[in-house]
């Protein structure tokens, strides 16, 4: 068995959406990398030669990310900063004046994408890339912009992996360094009585310090624990819970899919170097539907369980 990967290196991305979802700003939804994908596949097939071709997985690699806000250096926060609206004139006084707008959380990224492809028949490599590079900086990436120099394309190939290859896998990670990339980590987050899902993600999250103190009181140093030790947990968002079913309401912005009324999902994701890695299917997301849940959910391949761990 051989799986082909389509490797997208250093990919940047401009005002990208920060609100991954209502209760978290950071890293982009999985849901908006994974609908970026199959978008790119929906217009791959409409080509007669690449009909049969499909982006099952993919995966991500994050090598910088650039919030848009504003901190002051004594000050702990940051402000998100605001995009400047033309002025409008008002119909109460005739003036022009700064219309009202809402805050958007916005990033600039740099990234690479590993995306698993399958449908591979005869020799169609090169007409592959041809189309991705024709149709993917058309595409918004999170709801940013693609930005692409001359030349980049060039760089975007097919690898084949075959079963135990450790040689094609240390090259695709190669290409995926140096940057982070996102394992799904729900296995942290521990049911515990009298909590609810919120206090059980805050406290997968949290850091905290133990003061060690000497037979007179005094601090002497300190004990800092987390779930853990040498990991980098992030919130992220992963899907959405159908809460209505299938309803028609008016006004809706189409009467030929089916519409529904969701709450989003929220759990915890590791970022990682890819040398950590033992698989490349680790990293990888795909689509998955639970019917009897009404779950929409972007499924992270490669699960692993951990402990909590102390750091000194």
């Amino acid at each position: 068995m051989s799986a082909k990967y389509l490797v997208i290196p250093h990919l940047h991305i401009q005002n990208a959406n920060a609100a991954s979802s209502p209760y978290t700003v950071g890293f982009p939804a999985m849901t908006a990398w994974l609908g970026m994908i199959h978008a790119l596949q929906r217009r791959l097939q409409k080509s007669e030669v690449l009909r049969k071709i499909s982006l099952p997985r993919m995966g991500i690699s994050c090598h910088a990310c650039d919030m848009q806000i504003f901190s002051d250096r004594d000050n702990y926060y940051g402000y998100l900063i605001g995009t400047a609206n033309p002025l409008k004139k008002s119909k109460k006084t005739g003036e022009f004046e700064r219309p009202p707008f809402v805050e958007e959380a916005r990033c600039h990224l740099e990234i690479s994408l590993l995306v698993e492809v399958a449908g591979f028949a005869g020799d169609i490599e090169e007409n592959f890339l041809q189309a991705v590079c024709q149709e993917l900086p058309r595409l918004k990436a999170a709801g940013g912009d693609i930005i692409l120099q001359a030349g980049e394309c060039e760089q975007w190939q097919v690898i084949t992996v075959r079963d135990d290859d450790e040689q094609a896998e240390r090259r695709i990670k190669r290409l995926l360094m140096p940057g982070y990339v996102l394992k799904e980590r729900q296995d942290l987050m521990k049911p515990v009585a009298d909590k609810d899902a919120l206090d059980n993600l805050l406290a997968a999250l949290q850091v905290e310090y133990i003061a060690d103190r000497g037979e007179d009181g005094k601090v002497t140093g300190w004990q800092r624990k987390k779930v853990l030790a040498d990991g980098w947990l992030v919130p992220i968002a992963v899907g959405f819970r159908d809460l209505s079913g299938k309803i028609k309401v008016e006004g809706q912005r189409s009467y030929d899919y089916e519409h529904h009324f969701v709450e989003p999902l929220i759990t915890i994701g590791e970022f990682l170097m890819p040398y950590r890695l033992n698989s490349l299917r680790e990293m990888l997301w795909e689509y998955e539907y639970e019917a009897a849940d009404g779950l929409y959910l972007c499924h992270n391949v490669g699960r692993d369980g951990s402990e909590m761990e102390e750091e000194d």
